[in-house]
């Protein structure tokens, strides 16, 4: 129990820091409202099972050992990255004259559409991969049944990025009933496009570094 605290708390920690997937669930919140952010955090959630997956099955050490297919997802992902930071600047302009995501009301943006989109963000992410394929060796017993530990481990992984998530939409949405709707999700969709256009550019000047 106490190994899963301290499992519970790294993961936190690293949740908390904000990143393409928080961005994304604080985009949603403004823009679809608290009560439809579930399919973006079930997004996020989704792809992280399967990345713990692959951290426990050694995927992470396949992608390192070939270099241009670790290059070559790193460079999809950050293409993605890039059209979502466009978009979410275009939508910010948008915004000003009414709520509307890709030219559209808010509401045509069903929750598979933010589902997927939540989990094709989470997959830009390869350097969960790697993050995981080395915690969780640390906190796996193999004189004990392995199997259990690391349903243990994926149930905590889950919650608790779930609930860093959640709490991230509740912020946003309260702070948005304070300042205002339009003003305050035309500023964080702005800054949420620079954020993301950077976190492009950098794994785009990662990918270059190493080419």
């Amino acid at each position: 129990m106490n190994e899963l605290i301290v499992f519970a708390g790294v993961i936190a920690l690293a949740s908390v820091s904000p990143g393409p997937k928080v961005i994304l669930v604080v985009n949603h919140t403004l823009s679809f409202g608290l009560p439809r952010i579930v399919p973006t955090i079930l997004g996020n959630i989704s792809l992280l099972f399967l990345v713990a997956v692959a951290a426990a099955l050694g995927v992470s050490a396949v992608l390192m050992s070939v270099p241009a297919a670790y290059d070559g997802l790193q460079a999809i992902g950050a293409a993605y990255l890039a059209y979502l930071g466009i978009k979410a600047l275009r939508n910010a302009w948008r915004s000003r004259g009414g709520a509307v995501v890709d030219g559209q009301p808010a509401e045509s943006a069903g929750p598979v559409r933010r589902y997927l989109q939540a989990f094709f963000v989470s997959a830009t992410n390869l350097g969960s991969v790697f993050f995981l394929a080395a915690l969780f060796p640390n906190f796996l017993h193999h004189d004990q049944p392995l199997l259990s530990q690391f349903v243990a481990l994926f149930a905590t992984l889950i919650v608790v990025v779930g609930a860093v998530h959640f709490g991230y939409a509740l912020s946003a949405a309260a702070v948005q009933s304070r300042l205002g709707a339009r003003r305050f999700r035309s500023a964080v969709q702005t800054a949420s496009g620079v954020a993301l256009l950077g976190f492009s550019a950098a794994i785009f000047g990662s990918v270059l570094r190493r080419t």
